[in-house]
């Protein structure tokens, strides 16, 4: 699937990001350094669009805040109109941050003046992407004044409101232009609703260097720098068979899924494709695929047959394919075949998953959108993490070993070695 490497293309979770951040500090750069670093890598990417427009900035309690007031003062510096406001009172704050904010020399408002104008900039400074509360309160009708009034506005490695590791509000976010995080992106950068509300997101570096820190990644966002060199390009002594031979197993009534599934093998290069159909669907089947072979499978014996052939090394079931017991056989006899990789889709996982699994002897890969998946967990009283699709993907996969594809607006992909990977 993906490979094991440090990439550009690598997703930190929060406490990925904390602790790479302590590592670096104990072993290499101090964190107020790094903390400068963020600010200026914030000024460089907006000092353009900011020019002659009144920049108002929103600083919070944490370091998130202390990055905001390190970029107010490279700002003011460059003579930029700067007006800072502090949601806490500056005498709270702690560490690095404090050391930012009394390096600031300007006047620091309290947050419940914040009244911006049409043309301000906005920089969101607020909250990173550790939050783990919901926002209310006087930041809440600022973050309702931004969005009512459609600002223009930077976030600082998060939309303030969004969470981090699922992409989830946390009571109200921030809708911002672009977002400006560090190292790497982080699950919240990519996954619904999180992704509608970062805007562009550009990714800097402050310092922390993932290969001296020996930091292992697992989960990826997808893209094909990640897998390309593994991919099975053809070459001179390619042929047919040693490009995949895959079956697909049909259903009666609802055929077009299959039909689908397989022009979609034939387009990315299968060297065979075999359908598997019910006798009264053989015309549709056999019209539509000329690129296929077109076989009978009305018994059980008959799907044997066909799982004999050895040259069938993929096996995709159960779009259109229908629930019944006799289905039910067919689903149990494909995952107990030896040596050949099983897909499970649709009504696969609908018709009693629990002892489909207790069948498997080879490899499976389930691809169910969101509603499928949690029919898969209620049949495996596996308990799904509330408003979070990529847990409860990790749990599933750690627990059963079993390849996932959840399908949605933002593809999961979970191998069951641990890898992640997340399409968008």
């Amino acid at each position: 699937m993906l490979k094991n490497k440090i990439s550009k293309n690598a997703i930190l979770f929060c406490k990925d990001h904390i602790d790479l951040d302590k590592k670096t500090i104990k072993k290499f750069t101090p964190g107020y350094e790094l903390m400068k670093n963020a600010g200026r890598s914030i000024f460089n990417s907006i000092k353009k669009e900011s020019y002659r427009r009144n920049i108002k900035i929103l600083c919070g309690p944490g370091n998130n805040g202390g990055d905001a007031y390190v970029l107010a003062s490279l700002l003011v510096k460059s003579d930029f109109n700067v007006d800072v406001y502090s949601s806490v009172p500056i005498n709270l704050l702690k560490g690095d941050a404090k050391i930012a904010a009394k390096e600031w020399k300007g006047p620091i408002s309290n947050i419940d003046s914040f009244i911006p104008k049409k043309n301000d900039l906005i920089i969101d400074g607020l909250f990173g992407s550790g939050l783990r509360k919901k926002i209310s309160g006087k930041i809440k009708k600022v973050i309702q004044i931004i969005n009512s009034k459609n600002l223009e506005c930077i976030s600082i490695d998060m939309p303030s409101g969004i969470n981090g590791d699922n992409g989830q509000i946390e009571g109200i976010a921030i809708k911002a232009k672009k977002t400006i995080t560090f190292t790497r992106k982080k699950p919240g950068h990519l996954l619904y609703p999180g992704s509608e509300y970062c805007g562009l997101i550009e990714v800097k570096d402050i310092g922390i260097n993932l290969d001296k820190l020996s930091f292992k990644a697992s989960i990826f966002q997808n893209n094909p720098d990640n897998w390309i060199s593994s991919f099975p390009w053809p070459n001179p002594k390619s042929h047919k068979y040693t490009r995949g031979f895959a079956l697909i197993i049909c259903g009666e009534k609802i055929t077009g899924a299959s039909r689908l599934a397989a022009r979609g093998a034939a387009r990315i290069g299968c060297g065979l494709i075999c359908l598997g159909v019910p006798k009264e669907s053989f015309s549709i089947y056999s019209t539509e695929n000329p690129i296929c072979l077109v076989e009978v499978v009305e018994t059980e014996k008959d799907i044997e047959k066909i799982l004999n052939d050895k040259r069938i090394n993929i096996i995709l079931i159960g779009p259109g394919l229908g629930i019944s017991k006799k289905k039910l056989s067919y689903i149990q006899q494909v995952v107990k075949t030896k040596k050949k990789i099983s897909i499970l889709d649709a009504d696969a996982l609908k018709n009693n998953f629990k002892s489909i699994l207790k069948n498997r002897k080879n490899p499976i890969v389930i691809t169910p959108h969101q509603g499928e998946f949690f029919k898969v967990l209620k049949d495996l009283k596996i308990k799904k993490i509330k408003n979070d699709n990529l847990a409860t993907a990790r749990q599933f996969v750690k627990k059963t070993k079993v390849n996932l594809i959840l399908k949605g607006n933002k593809t999961i992909i979970c191998s069951s070695d641990g890898r992640i990977s997340i399409d968008n």
